[in-house]
């Protein structure tokens, strides 16, 4: 029997209730290759971190089948350990797996890459920490390894989340309803400790891998593991020119625009001017309401993984 031993977390409700079959399926291929699994999944996100992290210091990896949320998760509970993360994207959305060139909606290989990547040199990659302003802590964190969106994205995921059509569906109605009523939004920020600076923005992303919204390309040339996180923002323009601007992102040829800014930070304090109220959304869940702290944790994740272009390994560390 191997010595290798891999938690298994399946998101009850990713891909309309899929991925708990596919979960199943993965099971079953990983203990055909000789890997002892530990099935992890539960009834609810808590359940399965609370079974996670019991036996986190057991595992050589823990393997998450769901969406970009789902990994999310399984970034929490391995964060700052030697635990892998393995990633079979089965969501809505994939674009962390997107990022990266992963196989989706292929379970089987999925499979086959996590048990070569075993074998393999680790990958470390970045991720985004995410607070409430004032709070530190376990306690009041969360962590995302894609994107944290603050601006006219927040909203569009917001809306999006609540309706039943197919995800890509359902995102570009998002945007055409959010549109017609939407103005800048006023920020104000602190950029790596920096001077308050006020802006009124319309998009505004914190980017780790720059993909979101079933693979628009905020920042094309982001990568994961270079400590640092890209702050993307859309200002000056209305929304007809917003509505043009959508597909140019998808095609990553947006960044040459005037109204576009994309500038590297470690750290950034965020919250509304004249008391708006939003809520952040990180790789399409809801995270903090604003004013938050989001940082860089550089190398905080040791990935199940073939290096890509975003991301290399290093030939020191291996399993």
């Amino acid at each position: 029997m191997s010595r290798l031993r891999v938690g298994l977390l399946a998101n009850p409700t990713a891909a309309q209730g899929t991925a708990h079959r596919i979960g199943r399926q993965v099971d079953h291929l990983l203990r055909l290759a000789g890997i002892s699994v530990v099935d992890l999944s539960g009834p609810s996100a808590a359940v399965a971190r609370a079974r996670a992290e019991d036996i986190r210091d057991s595992l050589t990896a823990l393997v998450v089948v769901g969406g970009d949320g789902t990994v999310s998760l399984g970034a929490e509970i391995v964060a700052g350990s030697p635990v892998r993360l393995g990633v079979v994207p089965v969501g809505s959305g994939n674009d962390f797996a997107r990022s990266l060139g992963l196989a989706v909606n292929d379970p089987e290989s999925s499979t086959r890459a996590l048990l070569h990547a075993l074998s393999r040199p680790v990958v470390s990659v970045d991720a985004i920490e995410i607070t409430a302003a004032g709070h530190s802590g376990p306690g009041h964190r969360s962590l995302a390894l894609g994107n944290l969106n603050l601006g006219f994205d927040a909203l569009v995921n917001a809306r999006a989340n609540r309706a039943r059509s197919g995800h890509t569906v359902r995102y570009t109605t998002a945007v055409l309803r959010e549109l017609r009523a939407f103005t800048p939004l006023p920020f104000w920020m602190e950029i790596d400790g920096g001077d308050r600076i006020e802006l009124d923005a319309t998009v505004l992303t914190l980017c780790n891998t720059g993909m979101f919204g079933r693979g628009m390309r905020m920042v094309p040339d982001a990568r994961i593991d270079d400590g640092v996180l890209e702050l993307a923002t859309v200002s000056g323009i209305g929304r007809r020119q917003l509505l043009r601007l959508f597909p140019r992102v998808f095609a990553g040829t947006h960044t040459s625009l005037s109204a576009v800014d994309i500038r590297p930070v470690e750290q950034l304090t965020i919250g509304l001017r004249h008391g708006r109220m939003l809520r952040a959304y990180a790789d399409g869940e809801p995270r903090e309401l604003l004013p938050l702290t989001a940082r860089v944790l550089p190398g905080a994740v040791r990935l199940l993984a073939e290096p890509s272009g975003s991301m290399t390994a290093d030939p020191k560390d291996s399993q």
